[in-house]
């Protein structure tokens, strides 16, 4: 340990000569280390305040991160979910005799295959955008053709959703296409 020692030379300083002299020389010198000491104390609680701010900022990123780290596969799946749509609003073949015994009594199991799906990408933040009835947006709905309408209440509205559209998380990761009410004046 290197420490620095100031050795008070009386005969050397005229001011440190009296007691009174060399009190008013160490009071100044504690001032100053007092002074220096607040300094490397505030600059302190400043840094693990920094510190502190940093690792919230960070966990705030990983949860964020953790929202979205599934993004690119529910995605992928957006066209499965739309080929299940598909398949539950096609109108079934004549009852199989398969499907019709057993207790199955007609079941659409293509229509439970999609709620086991849905029920697991809701749970990993996966939404369904239900447009249907609401007035366009064009950050949620993507217009893909307009419907002529008598009723002024339905100009701009959403009359027919042509494919979901999809929210993860909060975020819009697939708008839906929709047909948009256009109210025809003239009538």
């Amino acid at each position: 340990m290197n420490e620095e020692k100031e050795d008070i030379v009386i005969e050397d300083d005229p001011e440190m000569a009296s007691p009174k002299g060399a009190e008013k020389k160490l009071r100044e010198k504690l001032k100053v280390a007092e002074a220096k000491a607040k300094e490397y104390l505030d600059s302190w609680q400043r840094a693990q305040a920094d510190f502190v701010n940093l690792r919230k900022r960070d966990e705030e990123a990983k949860q964020e991160f953790v929202k979205f780290a599934n993004t690119d596969f529910v995605e992928d799946l957006l066209p499965v979910l739309d080929s299940f749509n598909l398949a539950i609003n096609a109108p079934l073949p004549s009852p199989s005799p398969k499907l019709g015994e057993g207790g199955g009594g007609g079941v659409n199991h293509v229509e439970v295959l999609y709620r086991q799906l849905m029920q697991v990408l809701r749970a990993k933040g996966l939404e369904e955008l239900d447009p249907m009835g609401k007035s366009f947006d064009p950050r949620e709905h993507e217009a893909v053709g307009n419907i002529k309408t008598d009723k002024a209440e339905d100009d701009h509205k959403i009359l027919e959703v042509m494919q979901k559209g999809y929210i993860l998380s909060g975020k819009i990761i697939r708008p839906a296409k929709v047909k948009v009410g256009e109210y025809n004046k003239s009538k």
